[in-house]
């Protein structure tokens, strides 16, 4: 790829930015220019020695750009775990998760108010909602004060539920914040108080564990999660405002180390599944949190391991004649997963998983109506396009020949980096 000039701020008449990406092993720099070309890229392995702050600061420091021109965006704290009670699962509930998602966080439960088992899973944040802004809310009032929050382990308590109970809400849980209720106007939701909170508590969370508030405050301010910047550009493609084209319905995976992202649009989900979109969207983002190469390698493995189309996906990826002897090794946990094998496995079981309905929270996708699919992150740069296409083809069968695309420039997380057509 052309290497960008230190300094060069013009590029044909056109304003060039710096857009960084602070992973957790690789920081990523790219010279844009306003039009969107992308003009160069550099990778720089992460400086433990030196600190995050430091190792940035000194990258923008010799790139002969102002903190004005530098776009941040952060995925080195994996994202914020949030757990959700709400007064109505597929309202109130829906509502609330796609704001968390799209804040770049991820719902760990969504619980009715009336579900009085709980959840002792833990989580950086419980959100408790429901219910539009109305003075008669008889059973919400009620719901709230049966809540017992001694049954869901939190580090920060917030309500974003009907405006009229916030006091109750206060008087019963002193310590909790409140947050505008995001259906105030009604059940389809137009606010965005809860994506705002979430962004905001993701970016002191990832402050404060990562070390990244020791940077200068021209540079801190500018900092979003990859996740949200990765739906972003995956909604600039849907949007048809890319130079990566939309052909048209289509899903992104962002396989990682620790988790794999799923993004979407909302018209190749199945009329008939329980799981709903939220209403009047047109692009969802689910996270799989137990997908992916490194810190979830485990779990992925395990997953893999007992699939009762093991045997078919490795048809679909081994180079040799030894899949027989492959499968017995790996059903019996004597075979240990290259790198590529697990990539391959994050995006086998991801569909699978989507195709068939078997996640809670997410819904179930018809993938003979998918025209594309997108493969980003670092774990999707060693896969080959058309042995993924043989694994799509594991799910298409036949019915429907989406095209694979592999983002090895990183292009769409840059496209969500500069696109401000959004919030």
């Amino acid at each position: 790829m052309t290497q960008w000039r230190v300094g060069e701020k013009k590029h044909a008449g056109s304003e060039v930015r710096v857009a960084i990406d602070i992973g957790s092993t690789v920081v990523k720099v790219a010279s844009v220019a306003s039009d969107g070309e992308l003009l160069g890229q550099e990778f720089y392995p992460r400086d433990f020695d030196a600190g995050i702050a430091r190792q940035v600061e000194s990258i923008v420091n010799g790139s002969g750009f102002s903190d004005e021109d530098v776009l941040i965006c952060s995925s080195a704290n994996g994202g914020l775990r949030v757990g959700i009670v709400c007064l109505t699962e597929h309202f109130s509930g829906a509502t609330l998760r796609n704001q968390v998602l799209l804040a770049g966080a991820n719902p760990a439960f969504v619980r009715g108010l009336n579900d009085h088992t709980g959840n002792l899973d833990q989580v950086d944040i419980l959100i408790v909602g429901g219910g539009i802004d109305c003075a008669e809310g008889a059973p919400l009032e009620q719901r709230l004060r049966r809540f017992d929050a001694s049954k869901y382990r939190f580090s920060a308590l917030a309500y974003a539920g009907n405006r009229h109970y916030a006091d109750l809400f206060l008087e019963l849980f002193p310590q909790a914040t409140v947050i505008v209720n995001p259906l105030s106007e009604g059940l389809p939701g137009k606010s965005t108080s809860v994506f705002e909170a979430i962004r905001r508590a993701y970016l002191d969370d990832l402050v404060h564990k990562q070390g990244i508030g020791d940077l200068r405050k021209s540079l801190s301010k500018t900092i979003r999660p990859t996740p949200e910047v990765v739906n972003r550009g995956f909604q600039r493609i849907a949007f048809n405002c890319s130079k990566i084209e939309a052909l048209g319905p289509c899903m992104l995976l962002d396989i990682g180390g620790a988790t794999t992202d799923l993004h979407y649009t909302t018209d190749i989900i199945r009329e008939d599944t329980e799981e709903k979109a939220l209403p009047g969207s047109s692009v969802a983002r689910y996270v799989f949190t137990d997908l992916g190469i490194a810190a979830s390698r485990d779990s992925t493995l395990l997953q893999l391991r007992s699939h009762p189309r093991l045997y078919d996906l490795l048809s679909m990826i081994a180079e040799d004649d030894g899949i027989r002897e492959m499968y017995q090794a790996l059903r019996e946990g004597k075979f240990e997963p290259s790198p590529r094998l697990l990539s391959y496995a994050c995006l086998f079981l991801a569909l699978d998983r989507f195709a068939n309905c078997t996640t809670p929270g997410l819904p179930s996708a018809d993938l003979s109506k998918v025209a594309q699919i997108l493969l980003t992150g670092g774990a999707a740069q060693i896969l080959d396009v058309s042995v993924a296409s043989r694994v799509v083809d594991l799910f298409v069968g036949g019915q429907g020949n989406p095209r694979i695309l592999i983002d090895h420039s990183y292009r769409i997380w840059i496209d969500g980096m500069t696109w401000s057509a959004l919030r």
